[in-house]
């Protein structure tokens, strides 16, 4: 759900309204600790929420965020293992711009 507009929340609240049963999967931040897309409005609205976590890459630890190893700048890369690592908090290499 992370790729999708804000218009989302608004499909989703209509088929809510309307007994639809609505799951939606999705990224929460970005590579740089950035809310990502409509997740964090999906997620103020939801009726349940189940956050899963992957296992860090440096330490086995759960893993709330999703490093990228490649150099790239780009805001949105889409990849996989050779993108991206789960890593934990402890693991996790802070980008200049996030929040100290």
């Amino acid at each position: 759900a992370q790729f999708f507009s804000n218009e989302l929340v608004k499909v989703c609240q209509i088929l809510a309204r309307k007994g639809k049963r609505v799951i939606i999967a999705g990224l929460d931040m970005t590579f740089d600790g950035n809310p990502f897309g409509p997740i964090p409005e999906l997620l103020a609205i939801a009726d349940f929420i189940k956050k899963l976590k992957a296992l860090c890459a440096g330490c086995g630890a759960p893993a709330h965020f999703s490093f990228r190893i490649t150099e790239s700048k780009e805001k949105i890369v889409v990849g996989a293992k050779k993108d991206y690592e789960a890593r934990c908090r402890k693991c996790y290499q802070y980008p200049e711009n996030y929040p100290k």
